[in-house]
């Protein structure tokens, strides 16, 4: 290849590889695939950084375009930080990058010799000795700088907290009553407020504006949970709980919640550890919704778009336990798993703790 054509040729390489990856967060992308060293390092939250860094490589892009003479060196420069960025990855072990998302698998080390080509090529290419006309020009530059910033803006619209509504029959005095277990049903729509229990903490009529309320029905592409905020909150204040499906069971009073995911590895070795100890010890979980007292074993499991029956390591479930699950999202849910809480008499999250650690 003739020398004069080298940087546009390396120039169009890098190109094509950073727009494929920016197309990709933008369009199917989650933030929940940002490497772990720019969550750590970053100001923002996992949703706001995910959009600044689509907005970096469109306007990367966008300048290669317009004025190759510094384009070269904001491309440069992003190769050289997905490098360092890379570097940890790769000595740490893990198993993907997750550059273009969980269902493509690139070892670090892989994409780490992707983009360290990448680069020498464009370092190689001297693509300082373009000349000042190439490209499309400097005015040019201001479509592709307002299109980088308002196309994330407007495609990927902040997460809002579906409406909470507290199931009906779920309240703190539940496992206080000794009647006919009412208010412990895992799927609590319809219980009798003249029950035992009911009669405990009777919570009265709602009023009638909070009677028309109704769930809000559209998911977010991704929410990001705080575990961080849910101790010394009623569980049906925080905003994991805002998600939960209880049509199959229910978060009650004196329980212990494990959040987990399917596909998790750490996850599944918890939950056997639970299956094992639940094995020897018959009575280590409550049966009755913890009515009598015990500590009933509730397991949270939250369901991703690319869960298969061929996928699931979470095969080995502890019981009895209640099932409760959260509806999958386009982009996924911020939070890491296996997470671990218990839940008092009466709904106070307690003993948040991460069990990856």
């Amino acid at each position: 290849m003739d020398r004069p054509r080298l940087p546009g040729f390396a120039l169009a390489c890098g190109l094509l590889w950073l727009l494929a990856g920016a197309l990709y967060k933008f369009f199917d992308g989650s933030p929940n695939d940002l490497p772990q060293p720019v969550v750590e390092h970053s100001p923002f939250g996992k949703f706001d950084t995910f959009r600044l860094a689509i907005a970096a490589e469109f306007a990367v892009v966008g300048l290669v375009l317009t004025v190759p003479r510094l384009g070269w060196i904001a491309l440069g420069g992003i190769f050289s930080v997905f490098l360092a960025v890379l570097v940890p990855l790769a000595l740490g072990g893990e198993s993907s990058c997750g550059c273009f998302g969980s269902n493509v698998t690139i070892a670090p080390w892989q994409m780490m010799l992707i983009d360290g080509s990448l680069l020498g090529l464009l370092l190689f290419s001297a693509p300082w000795r373009l000349p000042k006309e190439a490209g499309l020009g400097a005015p040019a530059f201001l479509p592709f700088l307002i299109v980088a910033i308002v196309a994330p803006l407007m495609k990927l619209d902040p997460p809002t907290l579906p409406t909470l509504i507290r199931p009906d029959g779920i309240t703190a005095a539940a496992p206080q009553g000794e009647g006919d277990g009412q208010a412990t049903d895992p799927a609590p729509t319809g219980a009798d407020p003249d029950s035992p229990a009911g009669e405990t903490e009777d919570p009265g009529p709602a009023p009638d504006e909070e009677e028309a309320v109704e769930p809000n029905d559209e998911l977010p592409e991704f929410y990001e949970l705080r575990s961080a905020d849910w101790t010394g909150q009623d569980f049906y204040a925080t905003d994991i709980a805002a998600f939960a499906d209880q049509s199959m069971g229910a978060v009650l009073p004196n329980s212990h919640v494990v959040v987990y995911r399917q596909t998790c590895e750490v996850c599944k070795a918890h939950l056997e550890e639970l299956w094992e100890e639940a094995q020897n010890d018959p009575n280590r979980w409550a049966n009755d919704g913890g009515a009598s007292g015990g500590q009933s074993l509730v397991l949270l499991r939250i369901i991703e778009n690319k869960d298969t029956a061929e996928n699931n390591l979470c095969e080995l479930l502890p019981e009895p336990s209640q099932k409760v699950t959260l509806p999958a999202l386009k982009r996924g849910y911020g939070i890491t798993t296996p997470i671990a809480f218990d839940v008092d008499e009466n709904f106070m999250v307690q003993n948040v703790t991460d069990l990856r650690h």
